[in-house]
């Protein structure tokens, strides 16, 4: 009898039976959180959700998820794996066996409004997603997450620079920003920062700037003057505002770049135009004088 188990094991083997003859070995395999956990997993799955973890390869596949998460952070780890697979669906389990520790965590930094697209993004580039959490965490996730498609350029490009940038700018902003971040990331690392905080700044002054001049920043003398474009060149005299309840609320002017460089010459500019103003002014004002007398004396005739 001993003899022909030898020889049938072999043979199941051979045909891709060998499941059925060793399940009670792998079932002792399986720890019982692992095991609870996918069950958890199919018992909570919709309709689509099931055809998706067959997709997947049914059981086995996610057993092999939450093996893999045990082993990396033990029945805690699996739970919250789990619990992810059940509010998120089998994309999450497929993004947290790319690396079950790393991508956990990440998952758990984000909010919940964000995280089916965190999901997304590493379900759209897994190979980038997972590198780029591995190296950055959770804000790697949400930057992608906030802006489909390009936050994950930024964070490659610009490390965790592009990452706080990302979560400063509009999706639009981004996308410009993810052009020009190439030769950002060339800069030194003054300049750098320079560029990247006066784009978190005034980002739509800055990008602005870049579309018109897309060279500016390979030179020197240009990076320069993109650190100096919040700068206004005429300044303004302030404005007013009428508010609900009828008060007006007088908001101050600020002097513009060439007022700040050359105070005096801005002040003295002053005079010579009010001068002229005054020579026009009565010239206009002779003018109709003498045409009104020449047209008194022709009614006297």
């Amino acid at each position: 009898m001993k003899r022909s188990i030898h020889l049938v094991l072999p043979l199941a083997a051979a045909l891709g039976l060998t499941p059925f003859f060793t399940a009670p070995a792998h079932a002792q395999v399986i720890g019982p959180v692992v095991r609870e956990a996918t069950e958890q997993v199919f018992r909570n799955a919709s309709r689509e959700g099931l055809e998706e973890l067959v997709q997947m390869g049914g059981k086995t596949a996610v057993n092999e998820v939450f093996e893999q998460t045990a082993r990396e952070g033990g029945d805690q780890l699996v739970r919250k794996a789990a619990q992810y697979g059940v509010e998120d669906g089998p994309a999450a389990l497929r993004t947290i066996g790319r690396s079950p520790a790393k991508m956990v965590n990440a998952l758990d930094g984000l909010s919940p409004q964000l995280r089916q697209a965190g999901i997304a993004a590493v379900e759209r580039n897994p190979e980038l997603m997972t590198q780029l959490v591995k190296e950055y965490g959770s804000g790697a996730m949400e930057v992608a997450a906030r802006h489909p498609g390009v936050g994950e350029k930024l964070a490659q490009t610009l490390g965790n620079d592009g990452i706080q940038l990302g979560r400063k700018l509009t999706t639009d902003q981004s996308i410009l920003a993810a052009r020009y971040a190439p030769d950002i990331a060339k800069l030194p690392p003054t300049e750098r920062a320079g560029i990247l905080s006066k784009l978190g700044q005034s980002p739509k002054l800055v990008l602005d700037y870049l579309e018109s001049h897309p060279r500016v920043l390979t030179t020197s003398a240009g990076v320069a003057v993109v650190m100096a474009i919040k700068d206004d060149v005429i300044g303004d005299k302030g404005k007013s505002v009428v508010t609900a309840d009828g008060r007006v609320v007088n908001t101050p002017g600020h002097p513009g770049l060439i007022e700040r460089m050359f105070p005096s010459v801005s002040k003295a500019a002053e005079q010579p135009v009010m001068l002229i103003s005054g020579v026009i002014a009565v010239g206009i004002a002779g003018w109709f004088a003498d045409h009104l007398l020449g047209k008194l004396r022709l009614q006297k005739r």
